[in-house]
């Protein structure tokens, strides 16, 4: 097998070399990657807002009641809540925090699942010219993967969040050991998922799992150094947008769409990597 060096600088040449060739596809993919964003965006910001109005409900009534000791005292001995005139009022808004929750992770589960697919089949139609049919062969196999991958880590957030707030209240160190497994859990299952993503145009649905852990394992130095060098890259309009995002709207702009046009050389340069380390 070629060297380090030569595999990720032949992985640069022939990425740059794909879009060059293929300039109109990879608009496209611009395009796809911004709407995705937009639509992205706008989920986060609706249900982040309504999520964000069960809490204050909640901050606001209890803000309003009195908590101290002799107040507590007083309720006790009167027999009355020490939680006021509305008890339930914290349990409604918290149970309606975790509707809208639940319902918030299953757009983003949706949109996921069928933006992903498409662009990363049309990641691999752009590297290796195929026609409609194997794009669309690609398109079911990348589905079908990213379906196995994301179920695992939505079925396992769902799992995580399917609790009251008396639990919460009496099993906080356990819910936040919890959160913390799965976070791992969803690291370790995202590592697997771009290789498995970007060997899915050249390989059969039934052999990805044994490449995947094959690459994935045994030349786990090569995926980690491209994970690396994409990261590295993604700092740079990060950082931009970051500085300037109340300064200059042209600048803004234009760094957001630096940031697109990375995630989009991320994916090709991927596949141009990964598919040289397949054993």
């Amino acid at each position: 097998m070629a060297s380090s060096k030569s595999i990720i600088l032949d992985g640069f040449k022939e990425s740059f070399s794909a879009i060059w060739k293929n300039k109109l596809l990879f608009l496209l993919l611009f395009i796809l990657q911004l709407v995705f964003f937009a639509l992205i965006s706008y989920v986060n910001l609706n249900y982040q807002t309504k999520i964000l109005e069960s809490a204050k409900a909640i901050t606001d009534y209890l803000n309003k009641q009195q908590l101290d000791e002799a107040s507590l005292a007083k309720n006790v001995l009167e027999q009355k809540s020490i939680l006021g005139d509305d008890p339930l009022s914290v349990s409604r808004n918290f149970n309606e925090m975790l509707k809208n929750f639940r319902e918030y992770l299953i757009y983003l589960f949706l949109l996921l699942l069928l933006f992903i697919s498409i662009m990363w089949a049309l990641t691999h139609g752009l590297i290796h010219k195929i026609n409609f049919k194997k794009t669309l062969k690609n398109l079911l196999k990348i589905f079908v993967v990213l379906l196995f991958y994301l179920s695992l880590i939505f079925l396992f957030f769902f799992s995580l969040f399917n609790i009251s707030i008396a639990d919460i209240t009496m099993e906080s160190s356990t819910f936040f050991v919890k959160y913390l497994v799965f976070l791992i859990f969803s690291v370790i299952l995202a590592f697997f998922m771009f290789v498995s993503l970007a060997l899915a145009g050249k390989t059969e649905l039934g052999k990805i799992v044994q490449k995947t852990l094959s690459v994935g394992i045994k030349k786990i130095h090569y995926v980690l150094l491209v994970y690396f060098i994409n990261i590295a890259l993604l700092i740079i309009p990060v950082i931009l947008i970051y500085d300037f995002i109340e300064k200059n709207q042209i600048v803004l702009f234009a760094s957001i769409a630096l940031f697109i046009l990375v995630i989009i050389f991320s994916r090709i340069f991927m596949v141009n990597v990964i598919e040289k380390l397949e054993i």
